[in-house]
């Protein structure tokens, strides 16, 4: 590498980290507590996020077989490709 080629990617790099600084607004911590913070933090499932307990449902048997057919093509591709 010559010099000219490490100026321009740690130009390159100083403009990305300007730019993060510019266009990433800030996040502010949750002010209190709620019930539902507590329940998900006792893990007693997925219901406490909206309050109600609705039934999660159930994959059918075509989900299922495009979710294990997906490995394999996921195998594949990175071995092939």
């Amino acid at each position: 590498m010559n010099a000219t080629k490490v100026i321009v990617a740690l130009a390159m790099c100083l403009m990305l980290c300007i730019l993060a600084g510019v266009f990433v607004d800030q996040v502010y911590a949750a002010k209190s507590t709620s019930q539902a913070d507590s329940d998900l933090a006792s893990k007693r499932g997925l219901e406490v996020l909206d309050g109600t307990k609705k039934k999660i449902p159930k994959a059918t048997k075509l989900q299922k077989t495009l979710g294990i057919g997906s490995i394999f093509v996921m195998i594949a591709v990175v071995k092939w490709l």
